[in-house]
């Protein structure tokens, strides 16, 4: 059934004023014959012949329908054809059946009361009379005048055969969306064996479920408000929810919004209606943004997802984005307020809109920016960042550390994120972070120029930095559920806003703590004078060793760390991340090996392998040693064992970190130094907001 082909009664006729009602399209012609259209409601005006005849012209050529209305000559019935018009003089036009199985020789017997043509919210009703009728078609009188009665609320839109699904009771009914309107959908079910169309209960509401492109666009729970059936299937009226559907949890801290000017535009073909929409963008965030649609010809509900939007920025190139319709709010003047929650988006345009958005807030701030790497380091130089300890490591080495930061400085890459703060185009701060886990991303490299405002830029960038976490991480492609850090405990800032905050909330959950010891560890023996003595021996980790280490840390901490650090019997064997970096042209390697006595995991080795100097302390770059004995485990065991891997690390030096501490102390190692390992679930970042703004009051009065 084409567009406008059955007017039906009002979905929602306008309260206040005097509105033209009618319960049925016999009434409504009814009141045309006995003229009481010429009474002065509200809804309803007269129109000229010239205009109906450019109405008439535009069906012709967009090949849409009018219907005809018929009296039968016997009973008080009314009978509706549907043609296509074919304008022919300023008094009459010819039109096709759109149906010729429909002509009947019985129709030169009925009255012809006259014609209407439907659009998405109005129903040209004319008075005409029959000239000639035959199997082709027929001609018809053109009036004086016509009447355009408002009869919708909101634009009807037809659809191209949109698949649809019901849902009742476990029941499916397939079916497809014929008309769309932000009031209500019309949906034709069609019979399948076993299923009958009579199952469905009125009473009750039904799940609906669109699709396009075979994806669902549109699922939500809906009312009956209409049925009716013909021989070969069902047709219902259904009345969408339209209460606001947050797709993510409430936060307390959310991304701001911020109001651009000139406003940015977003467009993108409709998944319903497949006609493009554009809207211009009332505010906009890193995790979403708002439109206003005109009342009248509204298309957005809450819970639609909008596949391939397009958003415009004034002298910048498009981003391309997944969003999904989240609220939608009737304002003051006629126009709705729609917000949309982006759903997915690409690494490269996510960094452009942050940029976007974020030196809309703070000038001084930027993400993912080139730099230039002498600037970059100087900045560390100068703010003591590589003191001499670490430089003499990274002097060894500096031509491949320098050809390194030069790739990641000079691109966004996916592995990597930093933020950099900017005053007089001198960089006075800095943050990054980096994949190292396949769901884990570590912070590092904080550093600040000492000054007055040394704690603001510092904060600033961290507060920024976790903005970046909390909205990035609903993003797939991120693989952004756990933050690490690495500290030194006497480190008083990081201690303040990492190692406090776990000391603060006191609850692993949220985010813990863990304490190793640090060693820069001389390979003074070779793979022959690493054979371990019977009983012990040294191969690749099994599930069962993972789930004995799982036992062990649960006992003693209960915190997050197997977790971020990809040590839970079900990472076993999980190269994506490995892949991503070699895709870039970066390194990564992580093995997991066990030390056992017996045939029993005494110790685990987890050993990662990357680019020299990624972290400047190396501290994504050698063995973790994990003691899940530490009464009982010889530190010269793991020596030999260390000595068998010398085909994966043939450093003469390499870092090594150690855990539990206590079994450091406990067989007298002098270790280098300590690290604390910081573990935060992004989940939980509504905690940590509270922490870190009560530290940023504090120390920022």
């Amino acid at each position: 059934m084409a567009e406008g082909f059955d007017p039906g009664p009002p979905l929602h006729p306008e309260d206040g004023g005097r509105d033209l009602r009618y319960g049925s399209l016999g009434e409504l012609v009814r009141r045309l014959e006995r003229g009481e259209l010429e009474q002065g409601f509200v809804n309803v005006k007269r129109i000229s012949r010239r205009s109906l005849i450019d109405r008439l012209n535009f069906l012709d050529f967009s090949e849409g329908e009018l219907g005809v209305v018929f009296r039968h000559p016997r009973f008080d019935e009314i009978l509706v054809r549907s043609l296509r018009p074919e304008p022919k003089s300023e008094d009459s036009f010819f039109g096709r059946w759109i149906r010729p199985e429909e002509y009947r020789e019985s129709l030169n017997d009925c009255r012809l009361l006259g014609f209407f043509i439907g659009n998405r919210k109005e129903l040209v009703l004319a008075g005409s009379t029959l000239r000639t009728i035959s199997p082709r078609g027929m001609e018809l009188t053109l009036p004086e005048y016509a009447y355009e009665i408002r009869v919708r609320s909101a634009d009807r839109y037809p659809c191209p055969l949109i698949p649809a699904e019901l849902i009742q009771g476990g029941i499916l009914f397939p079916g497809a969306l014929e008309v769309f309107s932000i009031n209500a959908f019309q949906v034709k079910l069609f019979p399948q064996e076993g299923i009958s169309l009579k199952w469905l209960n009125p009473e009750y509401p039904v799940q609906v479920i669109f699709r396009e492109e075979g994806e669902i666009c549109y699922s939500r729970e809906c009312m009956i408000l209409k049925q009716w059936e013909d021989l070969h299937s069902q047709t219902v009226i259904l009345k969408p929810d339209i209460r606001p559907l947050p797709r993510f949890k409430r936060r307390e801290f959310r991304a701001s919004r911020t109001s651009l000017h000139p406003a940015p535009v977003v467009s993108g073909l409709h998944p319903l209606t497949q006609k493009t929409i554009r809207l211009t963008v009332c505010d906009l965030s890193t995790s979403g943004l708002s439109v206003e649609e005109a009342a009248e010809s509204a298309t957005l509900l809450p819970g639609m997802i909008l596949s391939n939007l397009r958003l415009d920025l004034a002298g910048a190139p498009a981003l391309s984005l997944k969003a999904q319709v989240v609220y939608r709010i009737p304002q003051e003047t006629p126009k709705i307020k729609v917000g949309l929650t982006i759903l997915n988006l690409s690494n490269e345009d996510y960094l452009r809109l942050t940029n976007l958005v974020n030196r809309a807030m703070n000038q001084h701030l930027e993400v993912c920016g080139r730099i230039e790497p002498e600037t970059l380091w100087r900045f560390f130089f100068q703010v003591g960042f590589i003191y001499p300890q670490k430089y003499q490591y990274i002097r060894q080495n500096k031509e491949e550390v320098k050809r390194l930061y030069k790739r990641i400085y000079q691109g966004p890459s996916e592995i990597e994120r930093h933020v950099t703060y900017h005053e007089n185009d001198a960089l006075i701060g800095h943050i990054s972070m980096l994949h190292t886990y396949d769901r884990t991303w570590m912070l590092h490299h904080l550093a600040a120029a000492p000054s007055s405002r040394y704690k603001r830029v510092a904060l600033t960038l961290l507060q920024q930095i976790e903005r970046y976490i909390i909205d990035s991480h609903y993003f797939e492609s991120t693989r952004m559920d756990n933050i690490i850090c690495y500290f030194r405990p006497e480190n008083k800032f990081p201690n303040l806003v990492f190692g406090g905050a776990a000391r603060f909330f006191k609850d692993p959950r949220i985010c813990s703590l863990e304490r190793f010891a640090y060693f820069s560890y001389p390979m003074i023996l070779d793979a022959r004078q690493g054979e371990l003595p019977p009983p012990w021996e040294l191969g690749p980790s099994t599930r069962e060793d993972l789930e004995e280490l799982a036992f062990f840390y649960q006992n003693r901490s209960g915190g997050q760390m197997l977790k971020a650090l990809d040590l839970l019997p079900e990472m076993l064997g999980n190269d994506r991340l490995n892949e991503t970096y070699r895709r870039l042209g970066f390194k990564r390697e992580h093995r997991l090996f066990s030390i056992k006595k017996g045939g029993r995991v005494q110790a685990l080795i987890s050993l990662l392998k990357t680019d020299l100097g990624l972290n400047l302390s190396d501290l994504t770059n050698g063995p973790t040693l994990f003691i899940l004995d530490p009464e009982g485990f010889p530190f010269e065991i793991f020596l030999k064992a260390l000595a068998q891997l010398e085909a994966h690390d043939r450093r003469p030096v390499i870092p090594l970190l150690v855990y539990p501490l206590d079994y450091v102390e406990r067989q007298g190692l002098r270790y280098d130094r300590l690290y604390d390992l910081w573990i935060f679930a992004v989940a939980n970042s509504d905690h940590y907001f509270q922490y870190i703004n009560r530290v940023f009051s504090r120390l920022l009065p």
